[in-house]
């Protein structure tokens, strides 16, 4: 018995030695070249050697211990114990690293079941951002992952982006990514790390700095027919729209890692782990459409601020307040004047990237045509809006030489603005029976677009409205036309303050 005893302790220490070794050998090559650690199509490598030495040490109970680990950690989030939990949680990563499903549920669950337990804003953000950091890590050893990158866009695109503390969140990550001074570096594999702001993401000029454009060799794809690629680089799709002279938007952000994988179903024929090849097809033309809204409530919102009119929190509450504001109405604020104009800028300019963003996904699943053409007559008339608003803004700040010019762009983007959204509420909100009663012969909401010029959009929309109010005709549509309504009324009282042609 006690020779057994020594034996079995002679084991265990000459694998404790070997898994020493073997660890040592790992972070050899993790400090080696980049290019060496990556590959093309998210398959495990050599720099996954610290899961892989932490099994070969465990051996049989590797089982046993995620299963424990798992069942403590959830029971924690349940009673709302969370000492040890991010700890419990790396175990399991690096107990279980080829399993997509496992990264994909804690990511979630760090980004929304673990951030929502945080009384203040600031702890919430920074349980997302450690969310982020886990996808990180998992990406840094599993690089071009669809699943991990998808996972990262939407925990910008929508945590960040989109939830109910949307505009703390953006507030601070347009903030936190501008340029700022280099501080201490610290390892992020060490389980104490964690982060309390966002990585600064642009140089002094806000541009997108090299360490996150530069491509990988190793990692590149490149189509077929060398019409598409990719180039490895964290940030590849951003360096398109710069400079980013107030931060890089959540929403951006989004954009950029669902694009990737985009690129990656498309050309590196991966497929998402839980959803369908036209979902994830479809994210980065959403993601545009969804960043321009952000420029555009931004724009209202800094539009008010810079006139000292108050800032209703409420979306739709932005639109009239400043609608009939003459063009030599005091300026408060002109630095908070000229980040509007850049927002209503972008914003237009954003229009077009999402239109060909929606024909290319529309290429490929030409099923998915009618539910996103209603984005695109959305975001069209948006653009004309953000358009006029952008050079309407201008002109209160341009020379006198400048005005004709600003007035002239001005005025026909709120024309355009007005016809967009009256054929959005003709073409999706108008009921079929007051199509038939009020439409010329023969026209219906499909065709209205095509047959009927945009000059008698106006008209034809009053017949609408009084069929509304007279037979109740489309009360199910209120809501929406109401929202519409208030776009136009503001084109239109920005229109009769521009001087005459």
């Amino acid at each position: 018995m006690r020779n057994g005893r020594l034996g079995l302790v002679a084991v265990l220490l000459v694998a404790l030695l070997l898994a020493g070794v073997t660890r040592y050998g790992a972070d050899r090559m993790r400090a080696g070249p980049p290019e060496a650690a990556r590959t093309a199509r998210g398959q495990s490598n050599l720099s996954q050697m610290n899961s892989f030495a932490l099994g070969l040490l465990l051996g049989g109970l590797r089982g046993p211990l995620v299963m424990m680990l798992w069942t403590t950690s959830e029971a924690q989030k349940t009673e709302r114990q969370l000492e040890d939990f991010d700890t419990k949680v790396e175990w399991i990563r690096l107990l279980q690293p080829e399993f997509d499903t496992v990264h994909l549920f804690q990511i979630w669950n760090k980004a929304y079941n673990i951030s929502v337990q945080m009384a203040s804003l600031a702890n919430k953000y920074i349980t997302i951002l450690d969310a982020i950091d886990y996808a990180n890590r998992v990406d840094a050893e599993r690089p071009n992952n669809i699943n991990i990158l998808s996972a990262i866009g939407g925990i910008y695109f929508d945590k960040l982006g989109n939830s109910a503390e949307r505009h703390y969140f953006r507030k601070r990550v347009r903030e936190e990514t501008q340029a700022r001074e280099t501080r201490q570096q610290f390892d992020r594999n060490d389980p104490r790390f964690r982060r309390l702001k966002h990585d600064s993401l642009l140089d002094p000029q806000g541009n997108i700095l090299p360490a996150y454009r530069e491509g990988n060799s190793a990692a590149r794809l490149v189509s077929d027919d060398g019409a598409e690629s990719l180039s490895g680089a964290e940030l590849e799709f951003l360096p398109q729209f710069e400079p980013f002279p107030y931060g890089v938007s959540p929403m951006a952000l989004g954009y950029n890692y669902h694009k990737r994988s985009q690129m990656l179903q498309r050309i590196g024929q991966q497929r998402h782990a839980q959803l369908s090849d036209t979902v994830i097809d479809s994210r980065p033309a959403i993601a545009l459409k969804g960043w321009a809204e952000e420029e555009w409530e931004l724009g209202r919102r800094l539009e008010l601020q810079a006139l000292g009119m108050r800032v209703p929190m409420e979306r739709l509450d932005l639109e009239l307040p400043a609608a009939d504001v003459p063009l030599d109405a005091e300026i408060k604020s002109g630095s908070d004047l000229e980040q509007a104009i850049h927002s209503y800028g972008r914003c237009a300019d954003l229009v077009r990237d999402t239109l060909e963003e929606y024909t290319e996904h529309l290429k490929r699943f030409m099923g998915q045509a009618m539910l996103y053409q209603s984005h695109q007559d959305t975001v069209q008339a948006m653009g004309h809006l953000a358009r006029g608003d952008e050079h309407y803004l201008r002109l209160m700040l341009a020379p006198q030489d400048q005005r004709a010019q600003l007035a002239e762009t001005a005025r026909q983007s709120y024309r355009d603005a007005i016809a967009g959204y009256q054929l959005m509420i003709l073409k999706y909100y108008t009921t079929e029976m007051a199509a038939e009663l009020v439409f010329p012969q023969g026209v219906t909401r499909l065709s209205i677009q095509e047959r009927v010029p945009a000059e008698e959009y106006g008209r034809i929309l009053s017949n609408v409205l009084g069929l509304m109010q007279t037979q109740g005709l489309g009360q199910e549509y209120v809501e929406d036309i109401t929202e519409y309504l208030s776009y136009i009324t503001r084109a239109e009282q920005r229109l009769k303050q521009l001087p005459q042609s």
